[in-house]
């Protein structure tokens, strides 16, 4: 009598790590796991990245960071471009690669020394060190954060309600370093996603940028976003008043300095369309391209003198004489001598440009 077993579709099993499924399964998000599976059940065939990414749908670099998560939890280790079951424990690692860091540190320090007393020299001088802006949240953090978060959980989900996609890890990581780390509340950070999307820029990289500007700036109600709001849109109508005078088109994000020129110009010194081409025009004559910083010494030397229109400018009299008319004239004292140059010339000179 023969016989066979089916198992069916247990008859291609892979093996899981039992501290996977002890430990990881709470704090680890599902697209950890889903590469962690897709991995161990694709064992000793060699997978890119990008294949990887395509068969769960998933970008290259979210694949890429959540292997990288593993291997920091101690479960997969990476050496030679290969991946390969770890058998370390997590404490172990961290340790190592604390101790790394410090080694690193001191082969530092070492080859100072050592270059120090080859040329004998002993250097006084205090190092200069920058400290570097916190670093986005773990999986592990994240993931700790959301299961007990519900405001979180809320703000994600309407994010990506409003933003018409899934968030990637990368994306998650910067609504939570912005929520979590710099402080912003939700209903902020909200408000924030819905102005980069009116201004056609509905990207995690612009909502990063403006909320660590705003963080910074000290925006931590609705209120002060709503202001803040108000103050780049009526920045954004100065410059494009500007751009349009000047002929701008197609010139790309304009930059913080264009846009303070602009706000002085518009909305400050309150100068005319009119005011502003022949300014710009000036410019053109004198330095024969566009220059911002000349523009604006052009533009403040009219407002200071209170000169609004064309007509002030045409019917303003000539304060000093040329220097051929100083010629006809007797000589006098050094203190008793007026500048020989005009209004036209003082536009010539190069204090207006940028250093």
């Amino acid at each position: 009598m023969s016989f066979k077993i089916n198992l069916g579709n247990w008859s291609s099993i892979f093996p899981v790590p039992t501290k996977v499924a002890e430990e990881k399964l709470k704090l680890s998000s599902a697209s950890q796991l889903r590469v962690l599976l897709y991995v161990l059940a694709h064992n000793n065939i060699n997978l890119t990245n990008e294949e990887i990414g395509q068969a769960l749908s998933m970008h290259k670099e979210d694949v890429n960071d959540d292997l990288k998560y593993w291997v920091e939890e101690g479960i997969l280790s990476f050496d030679n471009n290969e991946y390969s079951p770890s058998n370390k424990k997590l404490s172990e690692s961290k340790a190592e690669v604390a101790v790394s860091r410090n080694e690193n540190q001191d082969d530092n320090i070492s080859n100072v020394n050592n270059s120090n007393n080859a040329n004998n020299v002993i250097s006084t001088k205090p190092v200069k060190t920058v400290m570097p802006r916190a670093q986005k949240p773990s999986h592990a953090l994240i993931a700790q954060l959301v299961s007990r978060d519900k405001t979180l959980v809320d703000l994600l989900n309407e994010i990506q309600m409003s933003l018409g996609k899934t968030l990637s890890n990368s994306d998650t990581a910067t609504i939570v370093y912005l929520y979590d780390t710099c402080g912003m509340s939700a209903p902020v950070i909200m408000m924030l996603v819905q102005y980069c999307i009116t201004i056609n820029k509905p990207n995690l990289r612009t909502i990063e940028r403006i909320g660590i500007q705003w963080a910074d700036e000290g925006v931590e109600t609705v209120l002060d976003a709503e202001n803040k709001i108000t103050e780049a849109r009526q920045s954004s109508l100065d410059f494009s008043k500007v751009s349009s005078v000047f002929g701008i088109h197609n010139a790309g994000t304009p930059s913080t300095k264009q846009l303070a020129y602009a706000k002085k110009w518009v909305s400050e010194w309150n100068f005319s369309d009119e005011m502003l081409r022949e300014a710009y025009e000036r410019c053109l004559d004198t330095k024969g391209e566009m220059k911002f910083s000349y523009i604006d010494g052009i533009l403040k030397r009219w407002y200071n003198e209170g000169i609004k229109s064309i007509s002030g400018i045409e019917n303003k009299p000539k304060q000093f004489k040329t220097s051929s008319q100083n010629k006809s004239q007797p000589k006098a004292s050094r203190l008793e001598q007026k500048p020989s140059y005009d209004i036209n010339e003082l536009e010539n000179m190069s204090f207006f440009d940028e250093n």
